[in-house]
């Protein structure tokens, strides 16, 4: 084989391993973009802009794998700031350069000394969550066809996501399908497993995502002139559910930060209301 005919295949291998890794990475961004709208762009630059430490690529790799992933680090790197990896974390996979791969770990898999700023996170609540209280609200979300499955691939930075599942209404007949899917970081602790939950859930009932099948709630995505306005709605039925169950969460601070941001003229307090009702259970489904 010549030369030419050696370059000519080198080069054939390069655009293929690019339609590959072209292929896997805008799947991903037309999914988010799909769940998210246009704020999923902004969140993809901004996620490889946060991990100036890593190359643009392996900061998407990591996207890829740990979604809402915080601080990443080496197990000597962690041990550097006297944190360690946890026994059965699994690693996030990398490229070394001059070398093959490399290993690394979110601050989720690890634990010791806190980090600085690591109590005022946002997403964790505080507070007494019986375990029956999240049965009984995870299975009121089953009669509205929504299913809640928890996982530990999210990073310590996302509680959790909720995503319509286009499910035809003939289809919903079916005891087990489900028009809507939330998923919850199983990293995180009970209270703010709860209190995102209920959050989710707040987008889901205000009609955030589109209409329930069976008339429960209207489609009202085209209402909003922006995501802080369904944001607002959805952070309201947490606060309002969380408040009436002893949670402690920091909802009131991200509320005054979403009116000054958000549009009131949209907001509805009837949808606010009616899905904290269904969030505890106090809205019966319709019978079929």
């Amino acid at each position: 084989m010549s030369s030419e005919e050696n370059n000519d295949k080198h080069a054939q291998n390069r655009l293929l391993h690019f339609e590959d890794c072209a292929h896997a990475i805008d799947q991903l961004f037309l999914s988010a973009l799909g769940n998210q709208g246009p704020s999923a762009f902004g969140e993809f630059l901004g996620f490889a802009r946060q991990f100036n430490n890593l190359s643009v690529y392996n900061a998407m790799l990591v996207r890829i794998q740990r979604p809402g992933a915080g601080a990443v680090g080496s197990r000597r790197q962690w041990r550097e700031i006297d944190r360690h990896v946890l026994p059965d974390a699994i690693p996030i996979v990398i490229l070394q350069p001059f070398g093959p791969v490399r290993f690394i770990f979110e601050h989720g898999d690890t634990e010791g000394r806190p980090m600085p700023a690591q109590d005022k996170n946002p997403l964790f609540a505080e507070g007494k969550v019986g375990e029956q209280l999240y049965q009984r609200t995870k299975k009121a979300a089953d009669n509205f066809s929504v299913e809640v499955v928890e996982t530990d691939h999210y990073g310590n930075n996302l509680a959790g996501t909720a995503a319509g599942l286009s499910v035809c209404p003939e289809k919903l007949q079916s005891k087990s399908a489900r028009a809507f899917r939330i998923k919850l970081n199983s990293r995180h602790d009970l209270p703010s497993r709860y209190a995102t939950l209920a959050h989710e859930l707040g987008h889901i009932y205000c009609g955030h995502l589109g209409q329930d099948a069976k008339g429960r709630w209207p489609d009202r995505r085209g209402l909003f002139p922006s995501l802080e306005a369904m944001e607002l709605e959805a952070e309201a039925v947490a606060w309002l559910v969380c408040q009436r169950n002893g949670i402690t969460t920091r909802s009131e601070e991200y509320l005054n930060q979403l009116i000054d941001e958000a549009g009131l003229q949209t907001v509805s307090m009837y949808a606010i209301y009616e899905a904290a009702n269904r969030v505890e259970s106090r809205t019966e489904p319709k019978k079929t």
